[in-house]
């Protein structure tokens, strides 16, 4: 019920932000109710995480998945949602060939993008490390940090034990975001023109992709190694797919009606406890439930109003930011917090998610937005490219 709470609390910020001018994408440049999910799918990691530091701090357990299948696909289950969104955003390039994108505008787009707020990230962290420690760093922190900005890892800072906890260990999926920008990205590219010029349907390259990450999963399983990107490829692809069948004619007007709205709710539910994550038995579930957000579903108007859009837009500093709120209640504010009651104590999940969306909405505005402008300006100046579909549609991401 707080987790919930906690949702309308923040839709009713949006709005007051709305109000108050907080910069929303024109109605021409939206897909479907893709970015009014996104806002809420950051907040349900919040909420994810929040639990794992109750059942840490509270219920002697580890820093690890919710052994409830709801519960721990609150997080997995998001995340899976954004990859979908990934794939469906960078489809159009897939679709373009290789030969006809412009490689070094995507890039410099999604760098501009994605790496400012990780840097903002990381500083602050090290800065609550410094004060928490009175550490200073050392000739091993410029390495550290490195990798971080680059999402390889999240190595100690400072000799910090556990540094990732005080961003969730979100960067995580931000490198999985970069191999489907780097690898994914351009060999379906290539392969599109290969196809094209088989005349086969574009649809059998996601096709491909999806059977390609299920089957290596299943041979993987029979190894013990671990499929890394594979796992996580027939989401990418369903996001694409999502994409061809929305463009498929009168797809959109089946798929954006107000009745698809609960079966796709009731799906997502049942995926939701069906497993603890969103990659195998529950997958149909997702992809389902993203393909009428894709199309068009307003869901009762829950992805389409102003609230939603601010929280969409906000999405990616709510996924890297809320970490450090969390850490900062459960480890800094200890002598508040540790008395309480844990029924009571979920109800602070309302306030961390009201200040992670006010703090993630001020760097929106004073860190991504004039970031991606500038990697628009590179981007105008140095080859003139259109720049639809490069500049931030999606969390990161994640």
């Amino acid at each position: 019920m707080a987790g919930l709470t906690s949702l309308v609390l923040a839709t009713f910020v949006g709005f007051v932000l709305a109000r108050m001018g907080f910069p929303l994408p024109p109605a021409d440049k939206r897909l479907g109710c893709i970015d009014g999910l996104r806002g809420y799918l950051a907040l349900s990691v919040v909420i994810h995480h929040f639990i794992i530091w109750i059942q840490m701090t509270r219920l002697g357990g580890l820093w690890s998945g919710p052994p409830i299948h709801f519960l721990n696909q609150l997080g997995a289950g998001a995340v899976g949602l954004f990859f979908m969104t990934t794939g469906f955003v960078f489809y159009p390039r897939i679709l373009q060939g290789y030969r006809a994108v412009p490689w070094k505008s995507v890039y410099i787009t999604r760098i501009f993008r994605i790496v400012p707020l990780i840097v903002f990230s990381v500083a602050v962290i090290t800065a609550i490390i410094m004060a928490r420690t009175g550490t200073v760093p050392g000739s091993d922190y410029p390495l550290a940090a490195a990798t971080w900005i680059s999402t390889w890892g999240e190595p100690p800072l400072l000799g910090y034990p556990d540094s990732g906890r005080l961003n969730a260990y979100v960067l995580w999926s931000l490198w999985y975001e970069w191999l489907f920008y780097l690898l994914v990205l351009p060999i379906s590219a290539v392969a599109m023109d290969f196809v094209r010029g088989k005349g086969l349907p574009s649809w059998s390259i996601p096709a491909g992709l999806f059977a390609a990450g299920v089957f290596v999963q299943i041979l993987f399983s029979q190894t013990g190694f671990p499929p890394g990107i594979f796992t996580y490829l027939p989401l990418f692809a369903s996001g694409m797919l999502a994409y061809e069948i929305r463009s498929w004619t009168g797809a959109s007007e089946i798929f954006s009606r107000p009745a698809m709205g609960p079966i796709a709710v009731i799906g997502l539910l049942f995926g939701m406890t069906l497993s603890q994550d969103p990659y195998s038995v529950s997958l149909p579930f997702f992809a389902f439930f993203f393909l009428c957000a894709a199309a068009g579903t307003r869901f009762g108007g829950l992805l389409s109003n102003r609230g939603a859009l601010v929280l969409g837009e906000c999405s990616y500093g709510i996924y890297l930011i809320h970490g450090t709120v969390l850490s900062a209640l459960f480890t800094d504010l200890t002598s508040l917090v540790d008395d309480i009651d844990i029924s009571i104590l979920a109800i602070f999940i309302v306030f961390v998610i009201i200040i992670t969306v006010l703090i993630a909405s001020i760097s929106y505005i004073t860190i991504e937005r004039p970031a991606i402008r500038v990697g628009k300006a590179i981007v105008r100046r140095v080859s003139g490219h259109s720049l639809r579909f490069m500049t931030g549609e999606t969390m990161v991401a994640p």
